[in-house]
């Protein structure tokens, strides 16, 4: 099938999902919450638990045995949806409600998916199977990633209309900021380790001077800044042996650092792809997955090694910004 034919098949999908809203589906929620300033100081406030109740399975598309594969992409703004069943497989759905110009992806531990919307400022969060927000979360004036923890809180990173870094910390299912850190000039991929530990890649600005990752405790407490330099950091993820794998946008290539290492044990580079853009995981860490600006998506076994070859996986109709794989 042509990508001209999988966005006719995508348009049709979203709009059967808009009738289906029509007639008794999920409907967005909406807030108005206290705006992240330029100018503000870095805020904690207290903490409250809440349990994650924003990922009640809709099944409007069947649940794959081997997963979904989840790509953001600009042209036109959509999230397209593929079978994890191995490369260059058809399109099997799309999300286009809610969704405009879309950043990072991720999922959550019950496979909702979370889109970060870099034109609204947003997060929209769909159950599985839906096409229809279940959630926003609304604060940032360019949100470029969103995570959700195990103890029911959403972290938003991104940038505010002063072009100033910042990390929101949100309980889930309110649209209530409950800690924010101001952090570079852009603060961009979040991970959890396996502690609980929140990692997050930032660009230089705001007293930083270089591009590098932060981690910070429970709550967005005790930042650390790393102390590796890196070229316009972007997609980021911790495995379970507590190696940092990040990409570096501007130099094209996937990076992993050892725990309390600032120099990479592999580098794997992927030339003539333009600037690569998101990772992606799921839990067994046997396959790893990027996408590219230039509208690919590729994969390959993981652990990364000094001869690791990335493989072509799938391809969308203009740049693919986010990706995410259910676990």
């Amino acid at each position: 099938m042509t990508r001209w034919s999988l966005r006719s098949c995508a348009l049709s999908i979203s709009i059967a999902a808009a009738m289906l809203a029509a007639c008794g589906g999920s409907q967005q929620v909406s807030q108005t919450p206290p705006q992240a300033q330029g100018d503000a100081t870095s805020t904690l406030l207290p903490v409250g638990a809440l349990s994650h109740g924003a990922s009640r399975q809709l099944r409007r598309y069947p649940k794959h045995r081997h997963g979904l594969l989840y790509v953001a992409g600009y042209n036109p703004s959509a999230i397209d949806i593929f079978p994890l069943t191995g490369p260059n497989r058809k399109q099997i759905g799309s999300i286009t409600n809610g969704v405009e110009f879309p950043k990072g992806l991720s999922i959550d531990a019950n496979n909702s998916l979370y889109v970060a919307n870099a034109y609204t400022g947003n997060v929209t969060v769909y159950a599985y199977g839906s096409t229809i927000p279940s959630m926003i979360y609304s604060g940032m004036y360019r949100s470029l990633y969103a995570l959700a923890d195990s103890s029911g809180h959403v972290y938003v990173s991104g940038q505010n209309r002063h072009a100033r870094g910042h990390v929101l910390e949100f309980n889930a299912d309110t649209n209530r900021i409950v800690a924010h850190r101001r952090i570079g000039s852009e603060a961009d991929g979040m991970a959890f380790d396996g502690k609980g530990n929140l990692y997050v890649a930032y660009r230089a600005g705001g007293g930083l001077k270089k591009d590098s990752i932060a981690e910070f405790g429970p709550g967005l407490t005790h930042m650390r800044l790393l102390g590796m330099t890196l070229q316009q950091p972007q997609g980021l993820l911790v495995d379970n042996a507590g190696n940092i794998i990040v990409v570096e946008s501007h130099a094209q290539r996937i990076d992993v650092f050892p725990p309390g290492i600032k120099t990479p044990s592999v580098t794997v580079t992927i030339f003539g792809t333009s600037y690569l853009e998101g990772l992606a995981m799921q839990n067994s860490e046997t396959t790893l997955w990027v996408s590219t600006w230039g509208g690919y998506v590729y994969s390959m076994p993981y652990p990364l090694t000094k001869s690791t070859v990335p493989t072509e996986y799938e391809e969308i109709y203009g740049p693919a910004n986010g990706i995410a794989v259910t676990p």
